[in-house]
């Protein structure tokens, strides 16, 4: 295959949603100020672009319920979640995790633009360390976060030793 029929292949494959520059900027407020847990987006009703869709900002009294209870059952989003986590010799760890959230309840139509959409906002967002998705409440749990900052954080724990 020729290059310019895999150029032609790959634009087919997105779908040209981009994110807003809002999308840009409150991401920035999560990673350089910590002031946010978590920020949804999601794509607008046109299908032409992805917005910022809800923010929480970080509190002390903090509830997973919280995340839980901006994502729809039958719609899908996008998050990004700084989640924080204390390791066993007492190291604390901070990872960003960039979370597609496309329950299976949605319309096969909304699958395919949503999956077709992700990397553009993905790629916007640079300091994401980790990706996640998920499809059901099953699989979007504090233990899931807890034990794949773990795993990442392992190595930069002991660097710093």
């Amino acid at each position: 295959m020729c290059s310019s029929d895999l150029q032609k292949r790959q634009k087919l494959k997105m779908s040209g949603v981009l994110p807003t520059d809002k999308c840009k900027a409150e991401f920035a407020i999560l990673r350089e100020k910590r002031a946010y847990k978590f920020i949804t987006f999601k794509i607008d009703a046109t299908g032409t672009m992805t917005d910022v869709c809800d923010v929480c900002p970080v509190s002390a009294d903090f509830k997973f319920q919280d995340l839980l209870d901006k994502l729809p059952a039958d719609e899908p989003r996008y998050l990004v979640l700084d989640w924080n986590v204390e390791n066993d010799d007492g190291c604390q760890l901070s990872k960003i995790f960039f979370v597609s959230w496309v329950p299976d309840t949605c319309k096969a139509k909304t699958k395919m633009l949503y999956a077709s959409s992700k990397q553009a906002l993905r790629n916007a967002l640079e300091g994401v360390h980790l990706d996640h998705q998920a499809t059901d409440y099953d699989e979007i749990t504090p233990e899931e976060f807890t034990a794949r900052t773990l795993e990442i954080g392992r190595a930069s724990c002991r660097e710093r030793v």
